[in-house]
């Protein structure tokens, strides 16, 4: 782990909080800034929760019309596979939508993060125990992650995503989360 993984974050583009919260109810005193917006028209920025590891990332990835790649390093980080430690290059589009639907929905936390990357190994291991893992995820593409937002109602969420008809939509309410893919236009 880099040493931009270990600091309190900076005031710059991104910051990196590896910091070991209460449970998620700890979210609701997270500042305004821990969040996806635009900082200008010309930037993307996006940020999480890990739900698994409790670490928070704010990061502009894209900015001036080009991507920053040590932003999107530390996105690929947070999202990586948190059961084998395993980091995987996350699917830009996806990236994109996620700015797109936290703009739309008018949020101002951070996506809090169920699942965001699986190893192959990670995804046959839960499909092999629950019919709602996909055999073939889009996660192993990095090309889908199921998040939530603390101030977003769940079903809004979905709502929101599938009117985008920017990729797959999964509403799973019993384990509070929506599943967002760049996919093609499906839901279920």
């Amino acid at each position: 782990m880099s040493s931009r993984h270990q600091t309190a974050g900076s005031l710059g583009r991104r910051s990196f909080l590896g910091l070991g919260l209460a449970g998620a109810s700890a979210l609701t005193f997270l500042p305004r800034a821990v969040m996806a917006k635009t900082t200008s028209n010309d930037s993307r920025t996006l940020g999480f929760f890990n739900t698994h590891t409790n670490e928070i990332l704010k990061a502009t990835y894209w900015q001036n019309g080009a991507y920053d790649r040590a932003a999107i390093d530390d996105i690929n980080y947070i999202l990586r596979d948190h059961r084998s430690g395993e980091v995987y290059t996350m699917d830009k589009k996806l990236l994109d939508l996620l700015v797109a639907l936290h703009r739309r929905v008018d949020s101002k936390k951070p996506f809090e993060v169920i699942s965001g990357y699986r190893s192959p190994k990670s995804n046959a291991t839960l499909a092999s125990a629950s019919n709602g893992v996909a055999k073939r995820s889009m996660h192993m593409d990095g090309k889908a992650i199921d998040i939530r937002l603390r101030d977003v109602k769940l079903a809004d969420l979905r709502l929101d995503a599938l009117a985008m008809k920017a990729g797959g939509v999964g509403f799973y309410p019993k384990s509070d989360f929506v599943h967002v893919d760049t996919g093609r236009v499906r839901h279920w």
